[in-house]
């Protein structure tokens, strides 16, 4: 077939892309493209399931992907952004074989795929592990067919369309909006009379037989694989995981004239930043061309375009804005090419013009998307949840409560899936901590869990008071029970009446400073203490320059333990982390508490005093 080549070498070249743009490591970015890539990184290589409504297929396919190239030493967060950019680059061939089906030339179909294939959505799904790279392609891949089926219609090919649509669906109810699009397309095609009800029997049966990739999540959960979201392998778990009952409050239409309004921004604002100037130029060019006949191609691919444009809107709480772009960017630039390659196909010379024209538009495209997609797949914040692990004071066995997100998936990445720090339990939010907790104790959390599982929600979860204390630099220990002291050297100093420290541990490494201090009050504090750690070149700070480097806690423990919640006798821990300036010289620590008075100042409660002596420090009575 005459221009093969041109799908193989623009999915070739957007691999190299995609390739130097893949996500790695486990996921850090909170973008709202990477919300759920932690959670594929850790089920793939698990063989488990994920949250509604289970993208079945991407996991029946995902799974003995990430695991084979696991056993040649690629690590299994690597080949999961792997899966999704052959994905990927395989719908980019899919943009050319269309174009070609459409009788534009190889060179223009290599270079409109190409640039269609480096907007920045489309970039971004190629390189990270999530289902829309598959979901993309299988678009395509039905586009693509009813093209050859309104060319030359067979039965075959019609419920090969039936069983296509229905793994779409079964993948990712994105797919949904296609569905009307091409029943519409193929009415005119399609058999009439008995033949109609002989094809639509056997097309229902396709479309339903697409939904068999279930099957395979229902089987894993009945085995008992180690990452389980809901309960799908019983009745209710399953249909209620299906329906993706869960985010019920996210199906409904826009709730006024307001919400209409902000849908419609929002879908704009998304559509202007996916195309930029150079895709908005080609498309305002192309596509009023492409209407002239024949245009039933560009009916089809316009009608993709307004489907998924009016899904965006009709349900705007779905946040599907970014993701519902992808088809309605390829749709509208696919259409443009089309009226493009009909006023170029008589002139050599525009043929050379429209060539090099794409061929800017792909280049621009390279430079301006690219450092948007290094920003989501280079963000180290989720390796750096994991090393956070190593500063965290807890024995051989442990639970760790980490909330759903990226946070808690790199926790349960390095935990179970690279089987690091083996004996820590990375369980989340939604457990039974009240259980968990009088089975073992002392559970532990990271500090900034504080912004939305603070001390109320443990106090509503645990049904009772609990206790807070530090358990190593950004870490809490979380128990029912008055909680041991966590500090090497015990004291018993007396910082003001009725406060007194306990105990400290210091330690100085990688470019920081730790100070853990364990304070008791003898009866319960009538104000809210801060706390504060200085660093300074002499014992009484009294200049600037004598500072080296600080942190003050106004609530301690990392904002979980206000001192007016402090029972009478109770130590509680807290650790202050100081990241110290290149080449920092401190001979003294100050350490202490303070208040605010009515006037709003400040009142120091006392202070306590260290000073070093090479490597050893000592109080200074």
């Amino acid at each position: 077939m005459a221009g093969a080549w041109a799908p193989a070498l623009a999915a070739m070249v957007v691999a190299v892309c995609y390739l130097s743009t893949l996500m790695w490591q486990i996921n850090g970015s909170d973008s709202v493209y990477a919300d759920d890539v932690g959670e594929y990184q850790v089920a793939l290589p698990l063989w488990g399931t994920v949250h509604p409504t289970g993208t079945p297929l991407y996991m029946l396919l995902g799974s003995p992907f990430v695991s084979a190239l696991r056993g040649v030493g690629l690590a299994p967060s690597a080949g999961a952004s792997l899966f999704s950019l052959l994905w990927a680059a395989a719908g980019v061939a899919l943009l050319a074989a269309i174009l070609i089906r459409l009788a534009v030339p190889p060179v223009l179909s290599a270079l409109a795929a190409l640039a269609i294939g480096l907007t920045r959505s489309i970039w971004i799904h190629g390189s990270i592990a999530e289902v829309y790279s598959l979901w993309m392609f299988i678009t395509l891949l039905a586009l693509l067919l009813a093209l050859k089926l309104d060319a030359r219609w067979s039965d075959g090919g019609g419920w090969l369309l039936a069983l296509l649509a229905g793994l779409g669906v079964a993948h990712h109810r994105l797919f949904a909006p296609l569905l009307l699009v091409l029943a519409l397309w193929l009415w005119r095609r399609a058999p009439r009379g008995k033949a109609l009800w002989r094809w639509g029997v056997f097309a229902a049966l396709a479309f339903a037989g697409g939904f068999f990739p279930y099957a395979d999540m229902v089987l894993r959960a009945r085995l008992g694989a180690e990452w389980i979201y809901g309960e799908p392998g019983a009745w209710a778990g399953f249909w209620s995981l299906f329906w993706a009952r869960e985010y019920s409050g996210l199906q409904g239409p826009p709730g006024g004239l307001r919400e209409l309004a902000q849908a419609l921004a929002r879908t704009g604002s998304v559509l202007l930043a996916e195309l930029r100037w150079p895709g908005l130029l080609w498309a305002l060019l192309g596509v009023p061309l492409a209407l002239r006949a024949p245009r039933r191609a560009a009916i089809l691919l316009l009608g993709t375009a307004l489907a998924y444009g009016l899904f965006a809107i009709a349900l705007p709480r779905a946040n599907f804005f970014e993701m519902a772009a992808m088809p309605v960017v390829a749709a509208v630039l696919l259409t443009a090419t089309l009226g493009i390659a009909n006023i170029a196909d008589s002139d050599p010379g525009l043929r050379v013009a429209a060539a090099t024209a794409l061929a800017a538009v792909t280049g621009w495209y390279v430079l301006n998307n690219r450092p948007a997609v290094l920003q989501i797949t280079r963000d180290p914040a989720g390796v750096q949840a994991i090393a956070q692990l190593d500063d965290i004071k807890a024995p051989a066995v442990a639970t760790i409560m980490s909330p759903w997100g990226r946070r808690h998936f790199a926790l349960a990445y390095a935990t179970r899936v690279e089987r690091r720090y083996l004996g820590w339990r990375v369980a989340h939010h939604a457990e039974n901590w009240r259980e968990i907790l009088q089975r073992e104790s002392i559970v532990y959390t990271n500090a900034d869990s504080i912004y939305g599982f603070g001390p109320e929600w443990w106090r509503e979860t645990l049904g009772a008071e609990p206790y807070f204390s530090t358990s190593g630099p950004g870490w809490v220990a979380v128990s029912l029970n008055s909680l041991p002291m966590d500090a090497e050297r015990p004291v018993d100093l007396e910082l003001a009446s009725g406060m007194h420290l306990k105990g400290w541990t210091f330690a100085e490494h990688d470019g920081a400073f730790e100070a853990t201090l364990c304070w008791q009050a003898l009866q319960s504090p009538g104000a809210d203490y801060s706390t504060f750690v200085h660093l300074g070149s002499v014992a009484e700070i009294v200049l600037p320059e004598q500072l080296v480097a600080s942190s003050d806690h106004s609530i301690p423990v990392d904002g979980w333990r206000p001192s007016t919640g402090w029972r009478r006798e109770e130590v509680v821990c807290d650790a202050h982390a100081i990241a110290l300036p290149p080449e920092a010289v401190f001979s003294h620590v100050i350490a202490g508490m303070y208040t605010r008075n009515a006037s709003g100042g400040f009142e120091e409660l006392g202070a306590l005093r260290w000073a070093r002596a090479g490597r050893r420090w000592s109080v200074v009575r």
